[in-house]
């Protein structure tokens, strides 16, 4: 029973020590400057070949 009791304990710091590793990371996220927050997170790139793509439907569709 006390062997059973150690091993738990054992978990249970094992446990704490991940939690605060973890927060850890958290933090470290957090407190990081986000990248990229503009229009479409910064990549506006993607909208290129999608307008590409509208404009030949236009067109196709004028002609």
């Amino acid at each position: 029973m006390e062997e059973r009791l150690y091993e738990l304990e054992d978990k249970v710091q094992d446990l704490e020590l991940e939690i605060f590793e973890l927060k850890k990371q958290v933090h470290e996220l957090e407190s990081r400057p986000s990248e990229g927050k503009g229009f479409l997170g910064g990549q506006v790139w993607v909208l290129i070949p999608i307008v590409a793509i509208i404009g030949g439907v236009i067109i196709s569709i004028l002609d």
